[in-house]
């Protein structure tokens, strides 16, 4: 279920948040035929439109180690209002119906979760690659701010960033309570950053003030297959 990333396609500015959003929806699943998978989901964006603001992203999960999950949808909720909508178009639209009949037969469902953003800059929309990183922490309070002063002075995310606290759906113990994200325009920019052998100044300042107060629970990649607004 280490995913993401990404919690990983869809940033919401700080200065966006409010009482009752945005919000990140992941809905992982594994499938050995992910052509029909994106011919299913092409067929339910056609039937079945997205409700104001809500916009839904297809994930190929690439470097994720054990675990079973090969994609991921993530939804993009502006708001409440915009997630009950949502849940009510899969019981009203009947695109809902065929959809859920073509994939049955060639994916599983292995898990769905909410995620809430905490910190984030850059336009996720330009990024294709993500690496994410799954952390437990104890001490959101002193976290965060020393994340977003990583963020402020480290150069290493050429694109989209961000800091989310998972929700419903999630085992802390095992996945953590919290994913960083940071977001390539391509490939290759993720694989100059990978050779970097010696970590920076900046990223080495981070570490000794959060090291007793966060444990890294998996460090995976995710790539976009095809968003859908």
């Amino acid at each position: 279920m280490k995913y993401f990333i990404l919690i990983t396609t869809v940033i919401f500015a700080s200065s966006s948040f409010a009482d009752d959003g945005p919000f990140l929806g992941i809905f992982g699943i594994k499938t050995n035929s992910p052509l029909e998978i994106v011919a299913a989901a092409d067929q339910l964006n056609k039937e079945c439109k997205n409700p104001d603001g809500v916009t839904v992203t297809l994930m190929s999960e690439n470097l994720n180690g054990s675990e079973e999950m090969t994609h991921s949808y993530l939804v993009g909720f502006p708001n409440n209002a915009a997630y009950v909508d949502w849940t009510n178009s899969i019981s009203t639209c009947p695109g809902w119906a065929k959809y859920f009949e073509a994939v049955q037969p060639i994916s599983e469902s292995v898990t769905e979760a909410l995620a809430f953003p905490l910190a984030g800059g850059g336009d996720a929309s330009k990024d294709s690659v993500f690496v994410n990183f799954f952390v437990n922490v104890s001490r959101p309070d002193k976290f965060l701010p020393a994340y977003n002063k990583l963020m402020e002075d480290n150069e290493g995310c050429p694109g989209s960033w961000g800091l989310f606290a998972m929700g419903p759906g999630v085992q802390p113990e095992e996945y953590g309570t919290h994913i960083a994200f940071c977001g390539y325009p391509d490939l290759a920019s993720y694989m100059e950053q990978a050779q970097v052998r010696v970590p920076t100044k900046e990223f080495q300042r981070f570490i000794r003030k959060t090291f007793r107060i966060s444990e890294i629970k998996g460090i995976t990649s995710s790539s976009v297959v095809k968003r859908y607004n």
